[in-house]
């Protein structure tokens, strides 16, 4: 039998080059006529070395890119099989250059017939036709998946979109960080085109609160259940259009950070009656301020909510204690405090609440918390399902280590961030001495008062064998000295330096 000819043809020219192998017509042929539903092909058993079904088996465990660049060139048996695998690839970054015609090559490629996921991050083909060649490929009618987030995407090229005849499939778009306006929002939220979407991300697109009322009047996006519209400049008219609107019932993630949204309209969320579904909240950067918290504490209709983001919200104690003894927030598992005043009386509050036993996740980044604070914390048994915390700029120092090290509450811990807090080699060797460390798996120390004696604690240490990652960056520490004493911890196979 004559080997089948195949045409190479370049996608990308990143560093590894994006391969796609063509047959030629009379293959192509062969490979449509013998499609099946079933990956298994009884009368080809005794024929071929392994049945449709193993192949199909080995190919659902391969990443996207090697079944096209890879098995789909080693049998015309692999590549029908590979057909039926969904597949999902990614480019950031790898098409910017030349990128209308990446994308062309990119969009009639036959190989992607299968293709449920693409994401685009930062490649700029907006306003070159790029996202025109995606809209109108024929091959991408299985996507769910589109990300087209950073591409300098128009007015134009969201047109193209939402009359496209092979994009009706879409459960998830984002368009985040481009310049769709308030025009691109109106385009889509009268698109029947995205009917089937439940995950919408508009973030950082100057819509303003006219494009969030196009999207709460439309009668095609009904079935949203996660929405992204922060940095976009509502204000409390835009969150207004949310709140009281019904086809906001099946929203479950909503992200409203960065939009100028104040204690009133935190007030339109706390009391909507369509809102009650929500499990994921993110007010970061509103000036919501202590009145604002204590709104969404005592707020009945978000009761299910288990991830809470209120970074930036200036807020200070009072605020903590709001949330502390609220309720209604009993579910939380991720509370985000970044980067506002609640000091060690509101840790001290955040210690004693009964509400935060479920937190598996906790950040209180830049708070003006001290040892005093982290010893509250410590201290805690509410606090002992924790896994990750976050104390990032803060003025823990040595002290405040011993506590975390000392704490037979927090042994549950697998990430630690502890960057900025002015940690010297003492608290640092109480942490690599403390047999409660022992489930660490990403350890933060950069920017600390760190020396050799330090390293050496870590690359000693008896309880740090779990640890994976580590960054021990702006210490002063020369980097020969870490990677030297880093090559006693195999295990680490991250670690940052200076």
């Amino acid at each position: 039998m004559n080997a089948p000819t195949h045409k190479k043809r370049k996608i990308s020219p990143s560093a590894e080059s994006i391969e796609i192998t063509n047959s030629s017509s009379s293959n192509k042929e062969g490979v449509e006529a013998g499609d099946d539903s079933s990956p298994t092909n009884s009368s080809n058993i005794n024929q071929k070395p392994f049945i449709d079904d193993i192949i199909f088996e080995i190919l659902r465990f391969l990443d996207s890119l090697f079944i096209i660049r890879i098995c789909m060139k080693i049998s015309k048996q692999w590549r029908q099989v590979s057909f039926q695998i969904p597949l999902s690839l990614s480019f950031r970054s790898a098409l910017s250059n030349q990128g209308r015609e990446r994308i062309k090559l990119l969009a009639n490629c036959q190989c992607l017939k299968n293709l449920t996921s693409l994401g685009l991050y930062n490649n700029g083909i907006g306003n070159e036709e790029g996202v025109v060649h995606i809209a109108n490929c024929g091959h991408l009618k299985n996507l769910t998946c589109l990300n087209l987030e950073g591409n300098g995407i128009g007015f134009e090229d969201v047109k193209s979109i939402a009359n496209s005849e092979y994009l009706k499939n879409l459960t998830s778009l984002d368009l985040g960080s481009n310049s769709i306006w308030v025009y691109g929002v109106e385009l889509i939220a009268n698109s029947e085109c995205f009917k089937n979407l439940t995950c919408l991300n508009l973030s950082y697109n100057q819509t303003g609160s006219e494009g969030v009322r196009y999207i709460s009047q439309s009668e095609h996006l009904k079935s949203l259940t996660s929405l992204d519209l922060s940095y976009n400049n509502i204000g409390n008219e835009g969150v207004k259009h949310v709140a009281y609107c019904e086809q906001s019932k099946n929203l479950k993630k909503l992200n409203l950070g960065g939009n100028e949204i104040d204690k009133e309209g935190v007030s339109c969320i706390a009391n909507s009656e369509y809102l009650k579904n929500l499990t994921c909240l993110n007010l970061s950067d509103n000036p919501i301020g202590n009145e604002g918290v204590k709104y969404i504490s005592n707020s009945a209709s978000l009761k299910l909510l288990i991830s809470l983001q209120l970074s930036r919200n200036h807020f200070g104690s009072e605020g903590a204690k709001y949330i502390s003894n609220s309720e209604c927030l009993k579910n939380l598992t991720y509370l985000d405090l970044r980067f506002n005043q609640i000091g060690n009386e509101g840790v001290k509050y955040i210690a004693n609440s009964e509400c935060f036993k479920n937190l598996t996740s906790l950040d209180l980044t830049c708070n003006r918390i001290s040892s005093e604070g982290i010893n509250f914390m410590s201290s805690s048994t509410y606090l002992k399902s924790l896994t990750s915390l976050y104390l990032k700029y803060n003025l823990i120092g040595n002290e405040g280590a011993k506590c975390i090290a000392n704490s037979g509450h927090f042994q549950n811990l697998t990430f630690l961030d502890l960057s900025n807090t002015y940690i010297g080699n003492y608290g640092v060797k109480y942490i690599a001495k403390s047999e409660r460390s022992k489930n660490l798996k990403k350890l933060n120390l950069a920017h600390n008062s760190i020396g050799t004696e330090g390293v050496s604690c870590i690359a000693n240490s008896e309880y740090l064998k779990n640890l994976t990652s580590l960054d021990l960056s702006e210490n002063g520490i020369g980097n020969d000295v870490i990677r030297h004493i880093m090559q006693e911890r195999s295990e680490i196979t991250e670690h940052q330096d200076d």
